[in-house]
């Protein structure tokens, strides 16, 4: 009878709740997400005993700020905006790359004659306000001779980049190199053209994975959990890209499957490297960190100045290797 009594006892006890954590991301949905969609269809992060929340980004650097105040656990930006936020006092810190070599990129029509940086010069470009090229665009002119000031940057909203290039009020748009087949969608099959920074001197971390220093005190393990679901993901993505965006498609209304579909060579081409297959998706090299910290200071001197290993860590890789 005592052991019906406890067994019954056991059965009676509620079910342990899954760790709740939001993931924010730096813009509003991109093929460059739906690695995070297929492992929720798979269930990793279930298996991490997880429960993820993805909320839409309004770009890095806002993504940063919500990050520091801890808004949410993880956040997606582009890494000189989390140096630059952390050398003005931030509590950031790096996890994970998503891009192992960065997108920033220009777009533009082909007619627009612009075939390298220095025919920027004059021309009205349009870029959200906190946009990630807004951050990097000084060291990106200073290191192609170029005075930052030689073009007119225009406020735009993320989603209204092609449409101001297409109907001309502006000259070009700087958006990332991932974007390129929804540029082809709204100014035509041959009529874009495009400059990619890491071509002219720009061969730095894009994309990463973040938290606040404080979660990384008081729950390291979590961070760790996340990454290893996350790049299961990923993984899975590479393989089977064509998935990865049908499951973000169909937890996410109003996407354009398509477009975000033809958008997943780039990607891969910029998040699968040498560096991600020797060592695991996402691990991030000191030596290029610091590369990064140097690119993104060439034209100003950093509130506070920080190191490579101030910024990053890869304490809580996955080590999950793509697919060969």
């Amino acid at each position: 009878m005592r052991t019906i009594l406890l067994a019954l006892a056991v059965v009676a006890l509620p079910l342990h709740a899954a760790d709740k954590m939001t993931l924010q991301l730096n813009w509003f949905h991109l093929a460059d997400h739906s690695p995070i969609y297929m492992a929720l269809k798979k269930g990793y992060y279930k298996e991490e005993d997880l429960e993820l929340t993805v909320v839409r980004g309004a770009g890095s650097a806002d993504s940063a700020k919500k990050i520091d105040l801890k808004q949410a656990e993880v956040g997606i930006s582009d890494a000189p905006t989390v140096i630059t936020a952390i050398t003005k006092g931030a509590n950031l810190k790096m996890v994970a790359v998503v891009f192992d070599k960065a997108g920033n990129n220009v777009f533009f029509k082909k007619s627009a004659n612009i075939r390298e940086p220095k025919d920027l010069v004059g021309k009205k470009i349009a870029v959200p306000p906190a946009d990630s090229h807004r951050v990097l665009w000084p060291a990106f002119a200073t290191i192609n001779k170029l005075d930052p000031n030689a073009v007119t940057l225009v406020n735009v909203k993320p989603e209204g980049k092609q449409a101001i290039v297409a109907a001309g009020e502006v000259d070009a748009s700087f958006d990332l190199y991932t974007s390129y087949a929804i540029w082809e969608k709204v100014l035509g099959k041959g009529n874009v053209g495009h400059l990619l920074w890491a071509d002219y001197g720009l061969p730095i971390y894009g994309h990463t994975y973040f938290v606040n220093t404080e979660l990384e005190q008081k729950n390291p393990k979590l961070i760790q959990r996340f990454l290893r679901a996350t790049h299961k993901g990923w993984r899975d993505a590479q393989a089977n890209p064509a998935e990865a965006i049908d499951a973000m498609v169909a937890a996410v209304p109003g996407l354009d499957r398509d477009a975000l579909f033809n958008t997943t060579p780039q990607i891969m081409d910029l998040c699968i490297t040498e560096r991600s297959r020797q060592h695991g998706i996402g691990w991030i090299e000191e030596a290029l960190m610091q590369r990064t910290i140097d690119v993104t200071f060439a034209n100003s001197k950093p509130d506070r100045p920080v190191k490579a290993a101030d910024v990053f860590t890869n304490t809580y890789s996955s080590r999950i290797k793509p697919i060969k």
